[in-house]
């Protein structure tokens, strides 16, 4: 594994016989999306971290718009995109599987209605979001709800059962990231915990994981990021 994130000027690694390559930034939460996934799914892979301020020039030919994640599978076919990567890597290892068919409507359904809930939270990690945390957390909120009915509907553990599956990978890190808007704003967020009793059964039952614990990015750490990168002068490497 590549540990240090690369930028202009260096060499592109050679490939690793037998393995998947991840290309990411080593606290974005999408990539981390696709490293869950990874995991879960026990696909052999390499990662490379990339400098998102100061990116390769090779990596532009892996992706021309320059955003991580990428993924390159074995046989050098290339997918950008941290849902359409969790998704290719469904259809091409299959098992163990991370949706059912009978249920993948709702699964997308409930994935597009999350977009708002991030939409909010990247508003908010990068300050665009002007109105005070606590309005902007009621926001959020509001469409967590439908989260928990579902649950309640569900009446399992996770989104896809006994078992975590793709909607619960695609959710899981900006959920193990949102304490991080306190610590940003320097405020409480008053999150109304007596609301959401399920999604806090699921929040412990997702941090049980093995898989989860393997990738886990603190909200403490990703604050740090977030705000020397609002300010211009991150250095991933010293984080």
């Amino acid at each position: 594994m590549m540990s240090s994130h690369l930028g202009a000027g260096s060499e592109q690694p050679p490939r690793v016989e037998g393995k998947v390559r991840l290309y990411r930034m080593k606290y974005c939460p999408f990539a981390q999306r696709v490293s869950l996934a990874l995991t879960f799914k026990k696909i052999p892979h390499d990662i490379v971290n990339i400098n998102l301020r100061d990116k390769p020039e090779w990596y532009m030919q892996i992706n021309p718009e320059g955003k991580v994640p990428a993924l390159v599978d074995l046989n050098g076919e290339i997918v950008v995109d941290s849902t359409a990567i969790v998704n290719y890597l469904e259809e091409k290892y299959p098992e163990p599987a991370l949706c059912k068919k009978e249920t993948i409507k709702r699964d997308l359904e409930l994935l597009e209605h999350y977009g708002k809930i991030l939409k909010v939270f990247f508003d908010c990690v990068h300050r665009k979001d002007t109105r005070p945390l606590k309005t902007a957390v009621d926001e959020m909120c509001t469409y967590l709800v439908e989260f928990e009915e579902e649950l309640k509907k569900l009446n399992t553990p996770f989104f896809t059962g006994d078992n975590p599956g793709m909607v619960d990978i695609l959710m899981w890190p900006f959920v193990e990231k949102a304490k991080c808007l306190a610590l940003i704003y320097k405020e409480p967020m008053d999150f109304e915990k007596e609301k959401f009793p399920l999604i806090l059964k699921w929040v412990s039952k997702m941090k049980e994981q093995e898989f989860v614990q393997q990738n886990a990015i603190s909200y403490e750490t990703f604050a740090k990021v977030a705000e020397a990168s609002n300010a211009g002068n991150v250095n991933y490497d010293a984080i």
